[in-house]
């Protein structure tokens, strides 16, 4: 029960925090957004670039990659993640 409220007064002052976000800050964290979004689909275009050598273009998850290449991406992903949730809180915010 603690841990739930604990979680809700995060999420409302993250929530609080992003609504009130203008100008400057507003632009920093866009860009910030941004910047994370084009690593994340770098990373993933690197992971897949064997494949993409085997004219093998259109396959879903990891399991056909080279070990190697894995790590980078589920980055990728994480990063792709981050910068869609990033990029939704930037929406909630006032212009």
């Amino acid at each position: 029960m603690l841990l739930m409220a604990v979680m809700a007064l995060l999420a409302s002052q993250v929530l609080f925090f992003f609504s009130w976000l203008t100008g400057t800050r507003w632009i920093c964290f866009y860009f910030a957004g941004l910047t994370i979004a084009t690593t994340g689909i770098a990373l993933l275009f690197y992971a897949k670039l064997p494949l993409y050598r085997q004219r093998r273009f259109f396959t879903f998850g990891s399991r056909v990659l080279p070990e190697a290449r894995r790590p980078f991406y589920r980055w990728g992903y994480r990063c792709v993640a981050v910068a869609a949730a990033l990029l939704l809180l930037l929406s909630l915010s006032k212009q």
